[in-house]
């Protein structure tokens, strides 16, 4: 598949159900992904550790609760690490902690609610660097939520301040630049002037950031 970012990666699927976790298996072997393993828990996959090599690590929220753990394995891998989670009501699956698990370190929170070819295209973004959330999860924050606070006003243009909204929001530097118009290159260059003016690190940072003022 021409273009596909994830093709050479080494992919690390964590998921309780064996049916689901066989279904994304063969999904992701569909979308010619040669190197995926599948485990139970995370505690599984530890047992394994420096024998299973991982480049993005997609692991069930619920498989990942105590405190630390994600962190320890971005540390112990150098992966990027993206959580799984339903929007259905049925499912009524909790991510009112993605702020707790942005602090640690995920790259992605991901709504398997959605379409394939929306669930591949995150994953590919996310392999290329960007913090993903998926929409249904970044609208409920945002509508529970209040407006960015306009103090940042006096630290940021009105064009870092859309930025950093947009990444906020879970948009990749991709759509971000298509919807203000600029290329994902000007839109990282945005960014890297955000993370100097807030005396943050990253983009991880940077999204907990705006979170936590909306929440304040």
């Amino acid at each position: 598949m021409q273009g596909n970012k994830l093709k050479e990666l080494n992919i690390v699927l964590i998921f309780p159900c064996e049916i689901i976790r066989n279904s994304i298996g063969a999904l992701l072997k569909q979308y010619e992904v040669c190197n995926v393993s599948l485990f139970d828990s995370c505690e599984e996959f530890d047992s394994t550790s420096g024998k299973t090599s991982a480049d993005l690590i997609l692991i069930h929220y619920s498989r990942c609760t105590e405190p630390g753990a994600i962190k320890k394995i971005i540390q112990d891998t150098g992966a990027h690490v993206a959580l799984l989670a339903s929007s259905d009501s049925y499912h009524q699956d909790s991510y009112w902690d993605i702020l707790e698990r942005l602090l640690e370190g995920i790259t992605g929170f991901l709504d398997l609610d959605e379409p394939v070819y929306t669930f591949f295209s995150e994953l590919e973004d996310i392999a290329c660097g960007d913090i993903v959330i998926s929409g249904k999860f970044a609208q409920n924050i945002t509508q529970k939520t209040r407006p960015v606070d306009t103090n940042l006003d006096e630290a940021l243009s009105q064009r870092e301040l859309q930025i950093l909204t947009l990444v906020a929001d879970g948009s990749t530097n991709r759509e971000i630049g298509g919807k203000l118009n600029i290329s994902p290159h000007t839109v990282k260059g945005h960014l890297t002037n955000i993370l100097t003016k807030l005396n943050l690190k990253n983009r991880q940072q940077a999204v907990a950031y705006i979170m936590t003022r909306r929440l304040e």
